[in-house]
């Protein structure tokens, strides 16, 4: 038996249809009934072309993520979710909150409610965090200023290589997430893992891991028996895009390359802040097609030195 779903109503906006029943729902209580999960994960599909099925039932989909619906004729028709995070910026740890999956089906847009989701969102969480951001795309930039959020500029962080990896032992594993014991490999390695960076890193964010390597990135994840280390990474061209190394100690990323670079290799770009290599790497502002970065409080965020914010780590 599922438990009871709690449930607020709104009539306070005349945008309202009288005619419908308007209901704000959690994901506390509504993931794992079928019919709303269901729902949700349509109005996912349809706004942003992704699913969350396949993490729900591998059993990521934890109590850091939390959905805020609202529900009409028993559809979500619109949401705000946050996830739970624990940051590491400049050697400090901060409680954050990162705000996603803000969407609402077509036929409801125009009636205020991702404003009336944010307003309940920010009011619930406030004194839960020490801040909150998130990411938007370039239609919504006029959106989230509101709401009392500021634009942060991220970097882009690149190593040109200047030698030819030497011959090399095979030791890298490539890990298919169908496999139970290698979706078990992963679970274990996450939950020890140290944060990427201590400039802007994460830690506690094995939900939206284990989501990218359902989704996006199942065709790059390796396991390194050198390192014990499993790591995200693609070639194109002459480009090795880095996107994460999970491991519980400190890996020698410029060794870490003989192990992934191929005698096409000519650059390596990082998704993330590259603490070993800040004395050799070239940074550039973040890509104009790229999310922007949204920071709410802003205080003395704006005077980090150049950073990225890990791109697994995106909700």
């Amino acid at each position: 038996m599922y438990g009871k779903i709690r449930i607020k109503q709104y009539f306070k906006h005349d945008y309202l249809e009288r005619t419908t029943l308007s209901m704000m729902i959690h994901s506390y209580d509504f993931k794992d009934r079928d019919e709303y999960r269901a729902s949700f994960n349509r109005l996912s599909k349809l706004v942003f072309g992704i699913d969350f099925e396949a993490w729900y039932q591998k059993g990521a989909w934890d109590d850091r993520y939390n959905c805020h619906s609202i529900i009409a004729d028993n559809q979500i028709i619109a949401n705000v979710s946050v996830s739970k995070m624990d940051l590491v910026i400049n050697g400090e740890s901060k409680r954050a909150l990162q705000i996603g999956t803000v969407m609402t089906h077509p036929q409801h847009r125009g009636k205020g409610l991702s404003k009336q989701l944010m307003e309940y969102v920010l009011e619930t969480y406030e004194d839960t965090c020490d801040l909150f951001y998130l990411f938007a795309n370039s239609t919504v930039l006029d959106f989230y200023p509101k709401f009392g959020f500021t634009t942060l500029l991220e970097n882009q962080f690149y190593l040109n290589l200047s030698s030819q990896p030497k011959d090399k032992l095979n030791l890298l594993d490539k890990l298919d997430v169908s496999k139970e014991e290698h979706w078990n490999l992963i679970k274990r390695m996450l939950s020890s893992r140290k944060p990427i960076s201590k400039h802007f890193g994460i830690t506690s964010n094995e939900g939206l891991f284990q989501f990218y390597a359902l989704n996006v990135f199942h065709e790059c994840l390796y396991y390194s028996r050198t390192d014990d280390a499993i790591i995200v990474f693609n070639q194109d061209g002459e480009l090795l895009h880095l996107y994460d190394v999970i491991c519980d100690k400190q890996i020698d990323m410029e060794a870490l390359f003989s192990q992934i670079t191929t005698k096409q290799t000519r650059k390596v770009q990082f998704h993330f802040t590259p603490d070993q290599l800040l004395d050799k790497v070239y940074v550039e502002p973040i890509d104009k097609h790229e999310d922007v970065l949204f920071i709410r409080p802003f205080s003395d965020l704006g005077n980090l030195p150049a950073f990225c914010i890990p791109k697994l780590a995106h909700a």
